[in-house]
């Protein structure tokens, strides 16, 4: 298909994990032609070390900035999913503005022009600790957020390795995402966000792709597009892929759930059995909650494969600026 963008603003989806946020990257990709990579995990990280690097306008800096962020597994990851390789001596070849931004650009561009587009977009959960920060770094960025029923979120990741392992550790995560997301979006101007809801996603995927190519700034004729959108979109979406806890958890599971994540989930439509929220749970149960997630999280090969990439990071970063 050939889309047309009469905007390039960077497209960052805000989302907790298994929050649909893959799916709707791919589909971004795909059908709107705005390049993704995978999970970037790198940009806050980076920015908060910037200081380390001194300043950017000194040849020698610039490189050695460049050259670690080359040796993220973001590149592995791009070259194994997608083809992408690159070097650092391309990257520094990109870059227009000597600035942590302007690196990043050429970055990202550079995989949107491997991937044959001209526009990006970046999705990483974990940023939604740092969201002001992104919003330094591109005050003109396109943030969609994309909810999911905290519930159904808990389902999907509690057998995740890097998932919590209780419904209680489930909804307090899922709860903290969104009410970050949600302060957020109130700093930001309407033309700046869209909230979509997963389950309009997969319900009405015509009117949803609908409010996005309009607030994605597509130039093509909304009507036009959406007719050779359609049938992919019936066929690549899991109809029906929700609600999946009324089936799967008792009603004292649901309660459990709700009281934790109770205000967040009437806030965004979603329906709940209590009729008015109450306290959170004891310290105590809070206490082990917290126990035995990490003592399941133990369990599983990823995590202490994860844990050890980022010991590595960790050490690596060290002997950098011990240097």
């Amino acid at each position: 298909m050939d889309v047309q963008h009469s905007q390039t603003a960077p497209v960052l989806l805000l989302g907790h994990g298994s929050s649909g946020t893959s799916i709707l990257s791919r589909l971004f990709r795909q059908y709107l032609k705005i390049s993704f990579g995978t999970e970037s995990q790198f940009i806050i990280r980076f920015l908060k070390r910037l200081p380390m690097y001194g300043d950017l306008n000194q040849d020698e800096n610039l490189s050695r900035l460049v050259e670690h962020l080359c040796q993220e597994r973001w590149f592995s990851r791009c070259e194994e999913k997608f083809g992408f390789r690159t070097t650092p001596n391309e990257i520094l070849s990109r870059i227009e503005d000597r600035t942590y931004r302007g690196v990043l650009n050429a970055i990202f561009e550079s995989l949107a022009e491997h991937q044959g587009m001209d526009r990006w977009g970046d999705k990483t959960p974990e940023y939604v600790f740092d969201l002001p920060l992104l919003k330094e770094l591109w005050p003109e960025a396109k943030y969609i957020h994309l909810i999911r029923d905290g519930r159904d979120v808990a389902l999907s990741v509690m057998g995740r390795y890097w998932g919590p392992k209780n419904i209680y550790t489930a909804a307090r995560e899922w709860n903290e995402a969104v009410c970050l997301i949600d302060a957020f979006v109130e700093t930001l101007p309407s033309e700046q966000i869209c909230e979509v809801r997963y389950e309009d996603l997969l319900s009405q995927p015509k009117q949803t792709f609908a409010r996005l190519i309009e607030f994605l700034g597509i130039s093509n004729s909304t009507d036009d597009l959406l007719a050779q959108l359609e049938p992919h979109l019936l066929q690549d979406l899991n109809q029906g892929n929700w609600d999946k806890w009324k089936r799967a958890w008792t009603e004292k599971e649901q309660l459990a759930f709700e009281q934790i994540g109770w205000k967040a989930l009437q806030r965004h439509g979603y329906e709940v059995i209590l009729e008015k929220e109450i306290a959170e749970p004891s310290l105590v149960t809070r206490a082990w909650s917290h126990v035995d997630n990490r003592l399941r999280k133990w369990t599983y090969a990823d995590y202490w494969q994860d844990n050890l990439y980022k010991l590595q990071l960790r050490s690596r970063e060290a002997v950098r600026f011990l240097r």
